[in-house]
């Protein structure tokens, strides 16, 4: 067991429960609300799981269109996702996932350890920017030859870099930041579980970094996350 695994009915912040019915928008696939929903389910909270269907295959996507066009999606500059609260809505994924974050107690146990998890998530982004070149390589042979440098050098050498900054801000084996599971704990595992196609190469990567490590395992071991994985719908992305 972990030291960051929370027990179950005590990790929400109890300041933020309230009755807002909540509601999020987004599309019938992981994509970029996965984490979000993580959290939500994590802590039971009470929201309304949205889900427009879309053929991945073909991306064709009739009534998220229909609702865009009638301007619904308005306000994320006609883009999906954003989350209702209370009548308020938020958009773009990541402040959605700083919204939750913040109002369900995943942002540490102080301002300081906020800020330490709002950065180590911004520290996974610069990785994902980073492996998008890669992907983004129109030459296939190139992009083969640049795609296993990236999993045999590049991806370890971020990762090394990551090790280093959350083995200054955990306080608990399995912790990122502090010493109970937070945002970015499950940013770390998300990213390293499901974002790359390769994923043993991934796991591989990290198999030097034990902080970064015991942080996967610890996430991927919480009953409420894996109960979510579990019960979320089985979609290819």
């Amino acid at each position: 067991s972990y030291a960051c695994t929370a027990a179950e009915g005590n990790l929400c912040n109890q300041l933020a429960i309230d009755n807002m019915p909540t509601k999020l928008v987004y599309f019938n696939v992981r994509g970029v609300c996965e984490v979000a929903r993580y959290m939500l389910h994590i802590c039971s909270a009470d929201y309304e799981d949205f889900r427009y269907p879309i053929d991945t295959s073909t991306f064709k996507k009739e009534e998220a269109d229909a609702a865009k066009a009638e301007g619904k999606h308005d306000i994320n500059m006609a883009r999906l996702p954003f989350l209702e609260v209370d009548g308020a809505m938020i958009a773009q994924s990541k402040s959605i996932e700083r919204f939750v974050a913040a109002k369900y107690g995943f942002m540490g146990d102080s301002i300081i350890e906020g800020g330490q998890i709002d950065s180590t998530c911004e520290h996974v982004r610069d990785i994902k920017d980073a492996y998008q070149k890669v992907r983004g390589i129109a030459d296939e042979a190139a992009k083969k030859e640049a795609m296993d440098k990236w999993f045999a050098a590049d991806l370890p050498e971020w990762l090394g870099k990551l090790e280093k900054a959350v083995a200054i801000t955990s306080k608990a084996d399995g912790c990122s930041v502090g010493s109970k599971i937070s945002y970015s704990d499950i940013t770390i595992y998300y990213f390293l579980t499901f974002f790359f196609d390769n994923v043993e190469g991934a796991k591989a990567a990290y198999s030097s970094c034990p902080t970064v490590a015991a942080v996967v395992a610890a996430a991927g071991g919480n009953g409420k996350l894996k109960e979510w994985e579990v019960k979320r719908p089985d979609t290819t992305m």
